[in-house]
């Protein structure tokens, strides 16, 4: 999985100001909760990306792993990959041309 992340690095495709979904660990009422969020890349590193909450104003940025990453800008990474031609074709592609 991280071969894909590479390879969407380098192409330019994941970069800042990208969305990202991932789980990320919030406050609520005084207890650590998981939620899935919506996050802004603001920097990209070799393993990790460093990223701050979609529509949230307390700035706090957060240090998410590549295999954490459930989706880039609303895509799969895996179909994205696909897409440009930098992975293996999917399902989805494979059902598209059988119809």
């Amino acid at each position: 999985m991280t071969d894909i992340f590479k390879r969407l690095k380098d192409r330019k495709i994941l970069k800042e100001n990208t969305l990202v979904d991932s789980m990320i660990t919030k406050d609520w009422m005084g207890s650590p909760v998981e939620i899935n969020g919506t996050l802004i890349v603001k920097k990209v590193e070799d393993d990790h990306c460093l990223c701050q909450e979609y529509n949230e104003a307390d700035g706090k940025s957060y240090k998410i792993r590549y295999v954490d990453i459930t989706a880039i800008d609303g895509m799969e990474p895996n179909e994205l990959a696909a897409v440009y031609g930098l992975g293996p074709k999917t399902q989805r592609f494979k059902r598209r041309k059988a119809e």
